[in-house]
């Protein structure tokens, strides 16, 4: 096919066929560039001498073309028949990076005769520095992970300063190679010089790559040049531009992985490698060890950037090779290139234009990351998106404008803007903080607590959040001491060496990872804002209804008309748009439901009112306060810097300010609507609910005395503000018949649940309980609240007979659902007492409390495998707390019980561990837990299964798929997990039953204070 001027002047050529026809074909349409290229290398000084380089070429890189890229060979031999030129010319102009980095042997060293491999040893005891042709400022290279950009897509990008020569002499093209589909190669576009066969470019399967120059101590002549040394010293290398062109024909970005790593090179080089898939690689490659910086889906920094020197950590901290073209402009141009796309980046609403703005920036200039002249133009980046969809862009450097295709068209509207400009202000804020953290920095306290007979007989600990904060309080209600024990019984047998070796990296990482965003919804939609709308009403509201809904729709309504908010109060819009991120949050653990939301936008666009929103007095400050901690509560570690139990708390103590606590009447005839009274109620007892919640799963005081409380319950009747004088407040029919039920009946009946638990904390985990009583008093309050909770249990809403919702009910009016958190209540009540045994052996009691804790742990597995199974669950980390704890609760009732070990119980283990394996799949945070739970589990069963189960019974029913009982202390890996040594078991267990992960989610780091959130 003809060659085609592109519109932006490099020439775009186009070959078809087998090796040696497209290298014919390439050679034909830019002759006359390849013969100027090809006169500009072999001018003297531009790179290695002639004679040397010539020798270099036939006696290294053709039997290393010949032995790792024949076809790259055959095509080079098309490309200078073409041309009419000699292999050897090809060669050198597809080796000229490898020439360009060793010196001839005159200038080398003093010993000429010394080879790559002798280089390579004596560079450990003192290094080598060749003399190299005066360098270029070279270039700049990203990756840039889907998280990162608005359209989802992965980019690749370079911005080459190449040589004048090369715009002047209009010595670079555009390569698009389609091979014979006898070679079953993906096709190639291909940014290089005429006569190369690959610079930077990408592939129809979605690789993509980009190289930069890199320069070492151990780079040389590979073979040595006196003729007395024998051929079978000869190493056959290729250029090192065959690691590129092999990575690109690779038939995935492993195998190209592989590709590079396996073929040799006798100089460095950087290249940046990426996939469609959203992982990114950084190679630094030295002839002898290849040095690395990886990325993929869910990375803290959503990109990758290098410049030209070494910048590993693997590589900076060894001493045996140096970095020779360290210095210059490389050490500041990939800082400049993040700084103009770090902002947008972190939010993921990077855009292709925003690419290419960072890559104009001129700080420092000429010496800049964009280091145009008047003269001089500088081609790049070049962009691939992460898709089979080949484009190329082109900077004019002398206008710092572009042409080219580009994917997305539409810039960034007034309300991105604003957004932007609030991130920096946030940044500001956390930079300040940051500074004054390091000021206040202390040594770390020596005086942990160690002792775990100490922590089971308090069942307190007081574990330190950081070096630099205060202790911070976890208590019994927590798991804590259970978790204890199950360390205990677990250590009394101890692993053999080589049973464990290390768990995968992925899952020891105390990540704060959410499911991690994929942003094509940039714009807001009405139609994807009317359906968070509904979500958060069919899925939130149901739970915690403390929001008007009316009201809400009222003002969203007027919203969609007319986006001016300054003639309503600063809440709404706050409300709304935390409303559309809880639901967007939702939507992102859903993917079945169909949605690509970013919920971080919606959060991003509530920060603008929230200075506002919190200083609104009365029951609108209460709703905006719940609406943030529902917002942590479903994504931990997102917004770390605010803590949701003491949000939640002052959401406690603000309503208390208000009297909302008591049953107190308040004048004015507003004060008197029935609809009114009800909002409050609602609010007060959702605040109360989910204070209940988190303080009882962190093991802290509540907000409010259960004493102190004498305000109705809320009707379970959702009126209309119209229709509010039909509100009947009757309280006292406990049990509601079929015609009383509605949606909010659910959470009526939650809260009678959540002040007997309120009550069961206060009596048997309060400080003020007694530390020892008989143990027949014990057990008649145990017995007493368990007939409360069976008498809870009793009285649920009402439901039809097969169990399926009516019109208007949620997940939270099932069945499942109220029996999920009746066993939450009863493990709760007895795990103080499975913990302390009486002193009489085999007591009828223990053995019952043993019997009824492990069927309320099962039982919660169990009801919540088959919610999931009914309708996927969007997972927060209250339910991930319950179910890691009951499954703990299981293991430790199973050794309790070992000589006559029940093997219903490993089949609610199965239960457990399928919902932790659920849970993991759509929120990265739980992998950890789901791992330890695996090694837990299999250990256990190890332990029981040698004293009391047969083999082969449990082999009929194990709770882990393709597991089978080993011996005693042996943990196979045909879990799927990779195994760990001893202390790296007992520290991750350590990590996770010391309930760190559970107060780095509440942690506070006075952010408050300094926005002043809540002043009154």
């Amino acid at each position: 096919m003809p060659s085609e001027l592109s519109g932006d002047n490099y020439q775009h050529v186009v070959v078809h066929g087998l090796p040696y026809d497209r290298g014919f074909s390439h050679g034909q349409q830019v002759k006359d560039k390849i013969l100027r290229n090809i006169t500009h290398y072999k001018r003297p000084g531009n790179l290695i001498s002639w004679p040397t380089a010539l020798r270099i070429i036939r006696e290294c890189y053709i039997p290393g073309l010949e032995k790792y890229w024949l076809s790259g060979l055959k095509e080079m031999r098309g490309v200078a028949d073409g041309a009419g030129v000699d292999l050897e010319d090809i060669i050198l102009l597809n080796a000229r990076y490898d020439l360009s980095h060793i010196s001839n042997p005159s200038t080398t060293c003093d010993d000429p005769t010394r080879s790559l491999h002798q280089l390579t040893s004596e560079a450990e005891d003192k290094p080598y520095y060749p003399s190299y042709p005066r360098a270029s400022s070279e270039c700049t290279s990203a990756i840039i992970l889907s998280e990162a950009t608005g359209n989802g897509e992965v980019y690749t990008a370079q911005n080459w300063d190449m040589s004048d020569r090369l715009y002047k002499e209009d010595g670079i093209i555009y390569l698009e190679v389609h091979p014979h589909p006898s070679e079953n190669l993906p096709s190639l576009f291909l940014v290089t010089e005429a006569g190369q066969l690959c610079r930077s470019g990408m592939n129809s399967d979605g690789l993509g790559l980009c190289a930069n120059s890199l320069c070492s101590s151990i780079d040389a002549i590979p073979f040595s040049l006196d003729t007395g040394v024998g051929k079978g010293e000869m190493p056959a290398i290729p250029p090192s531009s065959a690691l590129r062109r092999l990575f690109l024909e690779s038939p995935s970005y492993a195998d190209g992985l592989k590709r590079v790593a396996r073929t040799p090179r006798h100089v460095s080089c950087n290249l940046m490698l990426t996939t469609a898939d959203n992982m990114g690689i950084c190679l630094e490659i030295t002839p002898r060890i290849i040095f690395r910086i990886s990325g993929s889906a869910g990375s803290d920094t959503p990109y990758i950037l290098h410049s030209n020197h070494f910048k590993t950590q693997s590589f900076l901290c060894q001493s045996e090779i140096q970095d020779t073209l360290a210095g210059g402009s490389s050490w500041y141009r990939a800082d400049r290139l993040e700084v103009g796309i770090r902002r947008k980046a972190l939010i993921g609403f990077l855009t292709e234009s925003d690419i290419m703005n960072a890559f104009k920036d001129h700080a420092g200039y000429p010496h800049s990351l964009c280091e145009h002249s008047a003269r001089k133009a500088t081609e790049g980046p070049f962009v691939q998106p992460g898709r089979p969809n080949p484009y190329s862009v082109q900077w004019d450097a002398s206008t710092c404008t572009w042409a080219g295709v580009s994917h997305m068209g539409a810039d960034m509207g007034e309300e991105y803007a604003s957004l932007l400009q609030y991130t920096r202000s946030l940044e500001s804020k956390v930079a300040e903080l940051e500074g004054r953290a390091q000021r206040n920095i202390t040594p770390a306290s020596e005086h942990q607590v160690t002792s775990v007979t100490a922590e089971l007989s308090t069942n307190v600990a007081l574990l330190s959040m950081n070096a630099t904060a205060e202790p911070f309080f976890v208590g019994a209600t927590a798991g804590f001491s259970v978790s204890k024990m199950v360390e205990g019984i677990l250590s009394q047998s101890p692993f053999p060496h080589p049973a464990l070796d290390s768990i995968a990296s992925s899952s020891m990482q105390a990540t704060n990872d959410v499911c991690p965003p994929t942003n094509n919804h940039t714009r807001p939609d009405p139609q994807v804002e009317r359906k968070l709308v509904d979500i958060f009403f069919s899925r939130v509201h149901p739970r915690y209804p403390f929001l008007d809904r009316f009201s809400f729709e009222e003002f969203y309504q007027s919203y969609q008309l007319s986006k001016d908010t300054s003639r309503v109060s600063p809440s709404k819009p706050f409300h709304l748009h935390m409303v559309l991120a809880i639901s967007a949050r939702i939507m992102q653990l859903h993917p079945e439901m169909g949605g690509n939301i970013n919920p971080e936008f919606y959060y991003s666009n509530a920060t603008r009112y929230v200075d506002e929103a919190l200083q609104v007095p009365g029951l609108e400050r209460i709703q905006s306060l719940l609406l943030l901690a529902l917002y942590i509560l479903r994504t931990p570690g997102s917004i770390s810097n605010l803590g949701g139990w003491h949000i939640i708390g002052f959401a406690v103590r603000y309503a208390v300010e208000l009297g909302m606590h008591r049953n107190i009447k308040c004048g004015g005839p507003r004060a008197q609507d029935p609809y009114r009274i009800e909002i409050r109620r609602r609010v007060f007892w959702s605040a109360y609910v989910l204070d209940r919640a988190v303080s009882l799963t962190l093991g802290r005081p509540f907000a409010l005395s259960e004493n102190d409380i004498d305000v109705d319950l809320p009707v379970a009747l959702e009126q209309s503000p119209v229709s509010g004088k039909e509100i009947q407040y009757d309280q006292s029919s406990a049990a509601l018949t079929e015609t009383k039920t509605s949606n909010l009946s659910s959470f009526v009946h939650l809260c009678r649940l959540r002040r007997l638990e309120s009550r069961i904390k206060q009596e048997l985990y309060s400080a003020s309980s007694p530390a020892t009583m008989p143990d027949y008093t014990y057990d008649t309050i145990i017995d007493s609240y368990r007939q409360e909770l069976l008498e809870w249990l009793n009285n649920i809403p009402f439901f039809t007979p097969d169990g399926k919702l009516q019109e208007g009910y949620s997940l939270y009016d099932t069945p499942e659902f109220f029996r999920i958190q009746y066993s939450k209540a009863l493990r709760m009540l007895l795990q103080h007492r499975i913990t302390h045994f009486t002193s009489e052996t085999n007591s009828p009691k223990d053995k019952e409390y043993l019997a009824l804790s492990a069927r309320a742990a099962g039982d919660i597995c169990q009801y919540y495998r088959t919610l999931h199974q009914r309708r996927p669950l969007g997972w927060n980390f209250l339910a991930l707390h319950s179910i890691f704890t009951a499954g703990l609760t299981l293991l430790y009732c199973i050794w309790a019980e070992r000589e006559h070990a029940d093997l219903a119980r490993f089949e609610d283990i199965r239960s457990c561990s399928n919902v932790l394996f659920a849970i993991s799949e759509r929120w990265p945070t739980a992998t950890k837990f789901r791992d330890i739970f695996e090694v837990l589990a299999k250990r256990m069963v190890d332990l029981v299964s040698l004293s009391s189960v047969p083999h082969s019974g449990l082999d009929d029913a194990p709770f882990l798929p393709d597991v089978r009982i080993s011996p005693a202390g042996a943990l196979q890996e045909s879990t799927g997990f990779p195994a760990m040594n001893q202390d790296d078991f007992w520290a991750m267990l350590d990590e996770l039953v010391d309930d760190d992960y559970i107060r780095s989610q509440f942690q506070l780091n006075g952010v408050e204070s300094s926005w002043g959130l809540f002043d009154s």
